[in-house]
C-alpha cells in the first residue's frame, strides 16, 4: 500500500475508533447504570450473568477487554510497516510481559504448568512468547536466556544480569518493566522525522507519569534507598530526566517532591498528598496531553498511538465500573475507582459509550 494511502486508511480508522472513546460525562453515565444494563450496552451480558459461581469474574473480564483491544490494534496495523509498525507491537508487548510475569512468579513458588497456564492471557501471536517452552526451563536464568535472541532481547539481557547479580524477584519485576520503556524509546528514535518528535512527546509524557508513580512507591511505600530508587527509573521522559530524577530521589516526602517539579507537573500535582492522591492526578494530566495529540497532532502514527493508550485507559475504566457493580461496592468508590470526576479535555471525537 503506497505511504498516502496507508496514511489516509490509519487516520481514517483512528478517527473512527475515536468516536467510541470515553469523556467525563460517559464515564459518569456507566457509573450510574446497573450491572445488567452495562452488560447489555457492552455485549458483556452472557459474560456476566453466564460465569458459574466460582469463576472470577474479574479476571475473566480482563482478558475479554484485552481481547478487544489486541483486535483493535490488528486492524490498525494493517497498513504499516517498518518503524511505525514496530512502536506499536511494542507497546502491546507489556501484555505478554504480564505473561512472562506470572510464569516467573509461579515457577519460584512451584506451581504447576497447568496452573500457571491458566493464568495468562490469549494474545496475537506477532507478540505472544513460547509459553510452554519457557515452563520447562530449569531455572529462572534459562528461561530469561532463551529470551535473548528474539524480539524481547534487550529486555531479557538487563533482566538476568540483575537476576543473577540480586537474585529476588522484586529486582527482576522492576527491570523488566523498564527496560520495556527502554526499548520502547530505541524504537522511537527509529521512526520516520514525520513522526519521530510527537511520538517522543507521546511517549515521554508516558515516562514522567510511570517515573513518578515508581519513585514514590520505591522511595516511601517500599523504602528504597535513593541509589536504589534511581537505578530503577527510566533517565529520559518528557519533563524529567537524569539530574531532576536524581533530585526527586533524595527527597524526604512527597510534598518536597511535588515542590521540586518542573512547574507543569507541580500545578498538576498541587494538592495532592498520599500515592493515590499524586497516581490519580498524574493520571489526569497525562490523559489530557494524550488527548491533545490525538486531537491536534499531524502525525498519523502519533495519533494512533494516542488512541490506542486512551482506549486502554477506558478499557481499564470499565473493568473497574463493572468489577465494582458485580462486587457491590459502594458508588462513590466506584466512581473514584473509575475516574469519574476527571476534568480531561475531551477531543471532538469522542463522548460515546455504546460500544466496547
Amino acid at each position: 500500500m503506497p505511504a498516502s494511502a496507508s496514511d489516509s486508511y490509519l487516520n481514517t480508522r483512528t478517527t473512527l475508533m475515536s468516536s467510541q472513546l470515553l469523556d467525563s460525562a460517559g464515564v459518569e453515565a456507566l457509573v450510574d447504570r446497573t450491572l445488567d444494563q452495562l452488560g447489555r450496552d457492552f455485549q458483556l451480558d452472557q459474560l456476566v450473568a453466564g460465569l458459574p459461581p466460582e469463576a472470577d469474574l474479574g479476571r475473566v473480564l480482563e482478558r475479554t477487554l484485552i481481547q478487544v483491544l489486541m483486535q483493535e490494534l490488528s486492524v490498525l496495523l494493517r497498513p504499516l510497516d517498518g518503524p511505525a509498525r514496530n512502536i506499536l507491537i511494542h507497546w502491546a508487548r507489556k501484555y505478554e510481559l504480564f505473561n512472562l510475569k506470572a510464569i516467573i512468579r509461579g515457577k519460584l513458588q512451584g506451581l504447576h504448568f497447568d496452573l500457571i497456564k491458566e493464568n495468562l492471557h490469549d494474545l496475537p501471536p506477532l507478540i505472544t512468547l513460547p509459553h510452554e517452552q519457557l515452563l520447562r526451563t530449569e531455572n529462572i536464568q534459562e528461561l530469561l536466556r532463551q529470551l535473548e535472541t528474539g524480539p524481547y532481547s534487550d529486555i531479557a539481557r538487563q533482566a538476568r544480569q540483575v537476576y543473577e547479580e540480586r537474585n529476588e524477584p522484586f529486582s527482576l519485576d522492576a527491570t523488566l518493566d523498564q527496560r520495556y520503556y527502554m526499548s520502547l524509546l530505541r524504537r522511537v528514535r527509529r521512526a520516520q522525522p514525520t513522526d519521530r518528535v510527537s511520538l517522543h512527546r507521546l511517549i515521554g509524557e508516558l515516562i514522567d507519569q510511570q517515573n513518578l508513580n515508581w519513585l514514590i512507591r520505591y522511595r516511601f511505600n517500599y523504602e528504597l534507598s535513593a541509589s536504589e530508587t534511581y537505578y530503577l527509573l527510566i533517565p529520559f521522559g518528557l519533563h524529567l530526566h537524569r539530574d531532576q530524577l536524581l533530585k526527586l530521589v533524595n527527597m524526604d516526602n512527597i510534598q518536597q517532591l511535588i515542590e521540586s517539579l518542573p512547574t507543569k507537573l507541580a500545578t498538576a500535582l498541587e494538592g495532592s498528598v498520599s500515592p493515590m492522591e499524586v497516581e490519580q492526578a498524574l493520571q489526569t494530566e497525562t490523559t489530557k496531553q494524550i488527548r491533545r495529540c490525538l486531537q491536534y497532532e499531524k502525525s498519523v502514527v502519533s495519533r494512533t498511538f494516542a488512541y490506542l493508550v486512551l482506549r486502554e485507559i477506558d478499557l481499564k475504566k470499565l473493568f473497574a465500573i463493572i468489577q465494582g457493580k458485580a462486587l457491590n461496592l459502594d458508588q462513590a468508590l466506584i466512581r473514584t475507582a473509575a475516574g469519574a470526576k476527571e476534568s480531561d479535555l475531551a477531543p471532538e471525537t469522542t463522548g460515546n459509550s455504546d460500544h466496547v
